[in-house]
């Protein structure tokens, strides 16, 4: 007699793979929490062996001799006024090209989604010289710019998909209830597209928190005090030799984004699916 529901066949070598490419994606990681517990002559002697005792002062030096903690904070109010920015403007141009009927709103949709497909070393030396020429390179408010503008069509891909699901019902009742368009969508369809905000406030929270490049080229080593571009500086100066600071300083970057992800990983994923299939 066999069974309803046959049993799914493993594949040991599939397993197998998937358990090393874990462990090559963890192993740096837990290096650098293992040396940032390190005195130098420690590391020194044996990078791979665990620490003799638990070194705090790397973690106490980073914020007092490398300044990390005002440098974070920048980095933690662009990442705010840029994910501000993309979820306003991308919501209302994925509900205009999606729901509005306005003249071109396919072409721009496209038009948008094409940005997608560019990547930003084709462009980052027309960009610099734009922000030059206009003078505001070196400048937070041009990184901002970049930010925004390079994420939109990204927030637009992603709600017009979800936008597609809303029955339209919902806007014809509130329209005979005597709400405009403005109204209906902040009272009305905002509100369900929480999915996709979530999503877009951890996948950019995440990738704008960790930019170096970027920030880098658009800012410079002097003038950009984000968190990667300030560690980059004490990595440069006469301190290079200090690795357990540096390593501590790795993983305080890091663990504001990893815990952030590992809470909100289902409604990240729920809300990058939402709207794929129709």
């Amino acid at each position: 007699m066999t069974s309803a529901h046959p049993r799914r066949k493993r594949l040991p070598i599939l397993e197998a793979v998937l358990l090393l490419a874990g462990l090559a994606v963890i192993a740096p990681c837990f290096l650098a929490v293992v040396n940032s517990l390190k005195t130098l002559p420690e590391i020194i002697r044996s990078p791979l062996a665990l620490p003799t005792s638990l070194n705090l002062d790397n973690y106490a030096y980073i914020f007092t001799g490398v300044d990390l903690a005002g440098s974070m904070l920048n980095s933690l109010l662009m990442c705010a006024a840029v994910i501000l920015a993309q979820i306003v403007f991308g919501s209302m141009a994925a509900y205009s090209m999606m729901r509005r009927r306005m003249w071109g709103g396919r072409f721009l949709r496209v038009f948008f989604l094409a940005g997608l497909a560019v990547p930003f070393q084709i462009i980052m030396i027309p960009l610099f010289k734009e922000f030059w020429l206009l003078g505001i390179h070196t400048t937070y408010f041009a990184l901002w710019l970049h930010y925004v503008s390079w994420g939109l069509p990204l927030c637009i891909f992603i709600y017009s998909g979800f936008m597609a699901t809303i029955p339209r019902e919902l806007e014809e009742a509130a329209a005979i209830d005597g709400c405009g368009p403005v109204a209906t969508f902040w009272r009305i369809v905002f509100p369900l597209l929480a999915p996709c905000t979530v999503s877009i406030v951890i996948f950019w929270g995440l990738w704008i928190w960790n930019d170096f490049m970027q920030a880098f080229i658009l800012m410079g080593a002097n003038k950009g005090h984000l968190a990667f571009v300030q560690l980059y500086r004490f990595l440069s100066d006469q301190y290079v030799k200090n690795w357990n600071a540096i390593f501590a300083g790795v993983v305080v970057l890091s663990a504001p984004v990893t815990l952030l992800y590992v809470i909100m990983q289902r409604r990240f994923v729920k809300g990058l699916t939402a709207g794929s299939f129709h």
